[in-house]
């Protein structure tokens, strides 16, 4: 009877990692909310920031396991299937996007703003995929692709909630598009069991939609 109740019991060290990954998607939704503000919140914006950062650090163990995990079977035949999946994903996401805008199919020009795009959108992934729903799926896998989607989305969307944010037309609709991909991302991040076909699709994504920009939009800081 002992034994099947402490089977039944949630590790502390689960409890801990699972609390963390909460926390940190709520300061990246506080640090998205304050961040359009002008100075002085858009400084403290980045305290919270700075929180996620402490507590990822904390809790990876070894940076070089991290890493080889989140990397695994890089040149293995179904790793590179799976990223070729993740790069029709991302082009099939941007086509739609550029097309739903008005915008020509693919971009005419690579500008260099493309490159903090493609950075900030590998950061994301590492953050969102990587980290909340790794830490998440320690309790239980399927419910980490959902959390990680939702804290993905809604940190989009805090982008936009503030007073002085320039407001999406469709708010919700851009909320439950960007919840619907980022749970096929979750799920292409479960199967494989690396970040390299998510990383992928993001980062193909990013390069065809903002290729042409002049400058960084709102959501860049």
């Amino acid at each position: 009877m002992e034994h099947s109740e402490q089977t039944r019991t949630i590790p502390k060290r689960t409890k801990k990692v699972v609390l963390d990954a909460i926390v940190c998607s709520a300061e990246l939704m506080v640090f998205a909310y304050l961040i359009t503000y002008p100075f002085p919140l858009k400084a403290i914006a980045f305290i919270p920031l700075v929180m996620v950062g402490f507590i990822i650090s904390r809790d990876i163990d070894s940076p070089s396991i991290t890493i080889r995990l989140l990397f695994r079977d890089l040149f293995s035949l179904k790793m590179l299937v799976q990223i070729v999946i993740g790069l029709e994903l991302g082009i099939i996401a941007a086509i739609y996007y550029r097309g739903n805008l008005g915008m020509i199919i693919l971009p005419m020009i690579i500008r260099q703003f493309v490159i903090v795009a493609i950075s900030i959108a590998i950061i994301e992934e590492l953050v969102f995929r990587g980290f909340i729903q790794g830490q998440i799926s320690k309790l239980n896998t399927d419910f980490a692709i959902f959390f990680a989607a939702f804290a993905h989305a809604s940190y989009k969307a805090c982008l936009f909630l503030s007073p002085v944010a320039i407001h999406q037309q469709h708010l919700i609709s851009y909320f439950v598009w960007s919840f619907g991909a980022y749970i096929v991302l979750g799920f292409l991040k479960h199967y494989s069991k690396s970040m390299v076909p998510v990383i992928m699709a993001h980062v193909i994504f990013d390069l065809a939609v903002y290729a042409e920009v002049l400058q960084a939009p709102l959501w860049v800081w």
